[in-house]
C-alpha cells in the first residue's frame, strides 16, 4: 500500500490564513514531492517506496490592501518544518525531533492509519506583530521605551472573538519548568470597538499598562511617575503608567501574561470554558515559533491565573467561574463585582489549598476586607491578601510610594485629591506595597508574581 502524508490545518478560510498564501512542501530524502491533492486547510503527497526520510516545510502568510496612510502588507505569520523518519518498512512515519527545539514541533499532531500519515498543523494564533506595528497608533512610543529582557507578540486568532490577543513574554520563559508554562490572563477596562486586524487601533491604553513611569521631571506629561494634569484640558488628570514588563521581568517567574483584547466591552471566548485551551494554543505557537522554551514540556499551559482591573473585573469573575477547577491564583485590581462574587470565591478558593487571592483597593477597599474576613475560616494571609487593608493605607507617610505620586499636587488641592476614591482605585493598579525602599521599586504586580506559584 503506498504512503500518503496529509497535512491539515484548521480555519483555512480565515482572511490570516488565505490559501493562496499557504505554501507547503514536502521532501522524500530531500528530493521534492508533488502534490497529490490539495484544497483549502489541506495538501497531500505520496512517499515513493523505499524512501528513509520525509521533511514537511509550511509557510502561512497574510497580506491586506492599502489602508489610509499604510501600504499594501504581507506578512508571513506561521512557519513549521518538521521532519519524519519512514519507518514500519515503509508503512508509517514517526515525527523526528527538531534540533533547534529538542523535540518535535508543538505545532504538529500526527495520527497514524494505515497507509497513511496524517500531519494537522496548529494554526489557532498566528503571528500579526508586524501588521499590528503597522496599522496601530503609538507603536513608536512601545519600541523606544519598553523593557528590555521582555518581548510584546500580538497574536491573530484565527476564528472566534478576540481577534487579537498579546503576549508579554519574559526572558525567563526562555527555560520553562517541565510542568508547561504558567499563563496569566488580564482583563483590562472596556477599550474600542473593532472587526478586523487590518483597521486603524490604538496602541496608548496598552502602552499605559505595559510600560514604565519615567521620574525625570521633564518627561512627557502622561509618562511621569506623579500625578499630572493634561495640558489640553487642565481638568483632567493622567494615568499613570503600570510597569507590568519590569514587574514581570523583575519577578523571575517563567509566566506569560496574555492580554486579550477586547472589542468595546466584548472578550469573547477569553471569558468561557475555552480559556485554558485558548491559553494553550496561544502558548504551543510562542513554542513553535521559539519565543519561549520547548523541552519536554515547556511549549503548552501549566498553571493558569487571571487577573483584572476595574471594570475588567466583570469578565475577570466570569471567566473565574467558567474555569474554576482550573485557575490557580486571581490578582484583583480594584475589581468591579467582587462583593457579587463572594459565594463563587469562596467555593473556588475552598476547591484547592494551594490557591491564592491578592487584592488590592480603592472602590472596592471595603467589599475587599468583607471576603477576607469571610475567607479567613477557608485560608490566612498567606492565601488570601488585601492592599492596603484599609483607608488608613492613603493617610500620608503611610506609603512612600503613595506619597510620591501625590507630590505633584498642589496643597490647595491634596485634600481632595488624596481621600478620593476615584484617585485611589488608579493606584490600587500602578501603585504598590508600603516598604521602606524606594518609592518606585515594586509595584503590587511584582509583589504578588513573587509570591506566587506560577
Amino acid at each position: 500500500m503506498p504512503l500518503k502524508l496529509r497535512v491539515t490545518w484548521r480555519n483555512a478560510g480565515s482572511p490570516l490564513l488565505p490559501d493562496a498564501l499557504s505554501d507547503v512542501q514536502a521532501t522524500a530524502d530531500d528530493a521534492p514531492l508533488p502534490l497529490a491533492g490539495r484544497g483549502p486547510g489541506l495538501r497531500e503527497f505520496e512517499i515513493p517506496a523505499g524512501a528513509a526520510r520525509v521533511a514537511l516545510r509550511a509557510r502561512f502568510s497574510a497580506a491586506f490592501n492599502a489602508f489610509e496612510d499604510v501600504p499594501a502588507l504581507q506578512e508571513e505569520v506561521l512557519s513549521v518544518e518538521q521532519a519524519f523518519d519512514v519507518t514500519g518498512g515503509g508503512a508509517s512515519l514517526s515525527a523526528a525531533p527538531d534540533p533547534a527545539l529538542g523535540q518535535a514541533h508543538p505545532l504538529v499532531d500526527v495520527k497514524a492509519a494505515p497507509g497513511l500519515a496524517h500531519a494537522q498543523i496548529a494554526t489557532d494564533f498566528v503571528d500579526v506583530t508586524p501588521f499590528w506595528m503597522a496599522y496601530a497608533k503609538y507603536t513608536d512610543e512601545y519600541q523606544r521605551e519598553h523593557r528590555p529582557g521582555t518581548e510584546l507578540v500580538a497574536l491573530g486568532a484565527t476564528a472566534g472573538e478576540p481577534k487579537i490577543w498579546f503576549a508579554s513574554v519574559p526572558e525567563a520563559c526562555k527555560a520553562p519548568p517541565d510542568d508547561g508554562t504558567s499563563a496569566l490572563v488580564f482583563y483590562r477596562p472596556e477599550g474600542y470597538a473593532y472587526t478586523r486586524v487590518d483597521q486603524r487601533h490604538e496602541m496608548f491604553g496598552l502602552n499605559r499598562y505595559l510600560l514604565s513611569p519615567d521620574p525625570d521631571p521633564d518627561a512627557s506629561f502622561w509618562a511621569r511617575d506623579v500625578f499630572a494634569r493634561d495640558p489640553r484640558d487642565k481638568s483632567r488628570w493622567v494615568y499613570l503608567r503600570c510597569g507590568f514588563e519590569e514587574a514581570l521581568a523583575a519577578s523571575g517567574k517563567a509566566v506569560v501574561i496574555l492580554h486579550p483584547w477586547p472589542s468595546g466591552t466584548s472578550f469573547g471566548a477569553a471569558t468561557t470554558a475555552s480559556l485554558p485551551g485558548l491559553a494553550d494554543a496561544a502558548l504551543r505557537f510562542l513554542g513553535g515559533a521559539q519565543k519561549i522554551g520547548v523541552g519536554p514540556g515547556g511549549a503548552r499551559l501549566g498553571k493558569l491565573a487571571l487577573a483584572g482591573f476595574s471594570a475588567g473585573g466583570l469578565p475577570l469573575w466570569q471567566a473565574l467561574a467558567a474555569n474554576k477547577d482550573r485557575v490557580s491564583e486571581v490578582f484583583a485590581f480594584d475589581a468591579r463585582g467582587i462583593a457579587k462574587s463572594e459565594a463563587l470565591i469562596a467555593r473556588w478558593l475552598g476547591g484547592d489549598a494551594a490557591r491564592k487571592l491578592r487584592m488590592t483597593g480603592g472602590h472596592q477597599l471595603d467589599a475587599n476586607a468583607a471576603i477576607q474576613r469571610k475567607l479567613a475560616t477557608l485560608a490566612d494571609e498567606a492565601r488570601v491578601s488585601s492592599l492596603p487593608p484599609d483607608k488608613s493605607g492613603y493617610l500620608p507617610g503611610a506609603n512612600p510610594r503613595w506619597d510620591h505620586v501625590c507630590s505633584s499636587l498642589e496643597e490647595s488641592e491634596k485634600d481632595g485629591y488624596l481621600s478620593a476614591d476615584w484617585v485611589w482605585h488608579q493606584f490600587a493598579v500602578f501603585g504598590g506595597p508600603a516598604s521602606d525602599g524606594e518609592p518606585g521599586a515594586i509595584t503590587f504586580l511584582q509583589r504578588f508574581l513573587e509570591a506566587s506559584d506560577l
